[in-house]
């Protein structure tokens, strides 16, 4: 059987590798970012509509992980309190 401890630590580590991939989405993003803007000052229209897009997703994707990890600390919270009741 699981502990309380158990669970809190499981939660803490979903809770680094959600930040760490946040992160990453961010970084890739500041890339796609960089290089819209190379494109667009090309005056390849195809490809900065496409990059745009892509942009646009990853910011999305970036959300998500931010409303993952708020949730994640959301349970956490709630099994501390039950670690402590």
């Amino acid at each position: 059987m699981a502990s309380i401890d158990e669970a809190l630590s499981l939660i803490n580590a979903n809770i680094e590798a959600v930040s760490e991939l946040q992160g990453q989405v961010e970084a890739t993003k500041a890339q796609t970012e960089e290089l819209l803007g190379q494109v667009q000052s090309l005056g390849i229209e195809a490809a900065s509509a496409a990059l745009n897009v892509g942009k646009d997703q990853l910011e999305e994707g970036s959300a998500m992980a931010a409303a993952l990890r708020a949730k994640l600390e959301e349970a956490r919270s709630a099994v501390e309190v039950a670690k402590h009741s």
